[in-house]
């Protein structure tokens, strides 16, 4: 059986292609930020990654990775916050979403385990795939909202008629698929892998990401391609002259924040006032001191903590530190450092992935999406295919030598 989709092509065995079981995650995250279509919380996309998911841990046979690891310290945090948060914050105690962190761990653990028997470069096929697929989902879907109608299976495709949200309740679950595929794409592009085919892929994303008016999603693509040009002037040298050159770098960096820090200022002020919501985020944001002061070690559990429990602080990291404490943050912390690692020694190009979706989560939900996990496991098991079998990732620069 052969399929196609795009520049892709499979025949459905291991060394040429996807394996038709396979297709039950890459679809199943493809469909994630459609959330009209769900019932309560579950919905296609998380019955197809749970059916994916539980191929892969029935045995009980797991391997202590890093984020097996995480995700159990980071529960354990979660657990006994909402045991302090029942005693000392009741009404700000939200139970339901720790449902929503044991769905998510048990994908991101299944994707972990699972992905990391394959080869790096049968990954690199799925992690492409699913970016062609979702993208390709998103792009009927805005056809169709334009010409057919506003919902599809009851799924709304618009937000108040203003903000596309591609099935979702609102636009935000599409942003952050937008932006983690974009990415994606440029990845491939940077390594001349279908150059102007990723590059246009790419524009189609950001043109997705354009019409769900997300200011966070545009903040997280320009922190990415910033992040882009930083690491690829930084890897232009040899290994040994990288961290001088990333040194210099940040010292530049730093010293230009110091001279326009005004105007930089400035800038930021007048681009949050621009966002309807900015200003109401940042009196959120600055109410983390005293949820942090109920509960400083483990936190106050999964909830609605800001504003004295009024609103949630629309900040995955402040969210973090709310809701487990400081334990969480060390948690999470060293999970990040482990990643980090792990990814800059096997591909540098990989490391854009990250950056964006770490920057989204700093003005939104994105650690709460399923797609979050989707993106940011397949970055993960890549590199440390790469780096379990000694190989960083060669690819060929226009002039035709290789650089790794």
């Amino acid at each position: 059986m052969k399929v196609k989709l795009g520049p892709l092509h499979f025949d459905g065995s291991n060394k040429k292609g996807i394996r038709l079981f396979d297709w039950l995650l890459i679809i199943g995250l493809s469909l994630a930020p459609m959330t009209g279509l769900r019932i309560w919380k579950v919905g296609p996309a998380e019955l197809l990654c749970l059916l994916w998911g539980l191929k892969h841990i029935a045995g009980l046979k797991l391997k202590l990775t890093s984020t097996f690891r995480f995700f159990a310290a980071f529960l354990i945090a979660l657990a006994i916050g909402s045991v302090i948060g029942f005693v000392v914050a009741r009404n700000e105690l939200r139970l339901t979403d720790f449902l929503t962190w044991i769905f998510l761990a048990l994908i991101a653990v299944s994707m972990h385990e699972g992905l990391g028997k394959n080869t790096p470069e049968y990954n690199e096929k799925l992690f492409y795939a699913f970016a062609c697929t979702a993208l390709l989902v998103q792009v009927f879907l805005y056809v169709y909202s334009l010409y057919v109608s506003k919902e599809f299976f009851g799924a709304p495709l618009w937000y108040h008629d203003v903000r596309y949200s591609g099935g979702a309740e609102n636009p935000h679950q599409v942003a952050v698929m937008a932006t983690g595929v974009l990415f994606v794409f440029l990845h491939r592009a940077l390594r001349y892998e279908r150059f102007l085919v990723n590059l246009a892929f790419a524009g189609a994303a950001m043109f997705i990401l354009l019409q769900t008016t997300s200011s966070t999603g545009i903040m997280a693509v320009a922190v990415g391609a910033a992040s882009l040009v930083y690491f690829r002037i930084a890897t232009i040298s040899s290994k040994r002259m990288r961290f001088p050159y990333m040194l210099l770098l940040t010292i530049a960096i730093g010293l230009i924040t110091v001279v326009f820090y005004e105007k930089i200022k400035t800038f930021i002020i007048e681009w949050i006032r621009d966002d309807a919501n900015g200003e109401g985020r940042i009196e959120i944001f600055s109410s983390i001191g005293t949820a942090f002061l109920k509960s400083p070690f483990f936190g106050l559990g999964p909830g609605v903590h800001g504003i004295d429990g009024t609103i949630e602080f629309h900040n995955a990291y402040l969210e973090i530190i709310a809701a487990t404490g400081i334990v969480g943050v060390i948690v999470f912390t060293l999970y990040t450092v482990r990643i980090v690692k792990d990814i800059w020694h096997a591909d540098w190009t990989l490391m854009p992935i990250l950056v964006s979706v770490y920057a989204y989560s700093a003005s939104g939900f994105a650690m709460r999406r399923l797609v979050y996990w989707g993106v940011l496991l397949f970055a993960v098991v890549i590199a440390e295919g790469r780096n379990r079998e000694g190989e960083s990732c060669t690819y060929l620069l226009p002039s035709g030598r290789t650089d790794r």
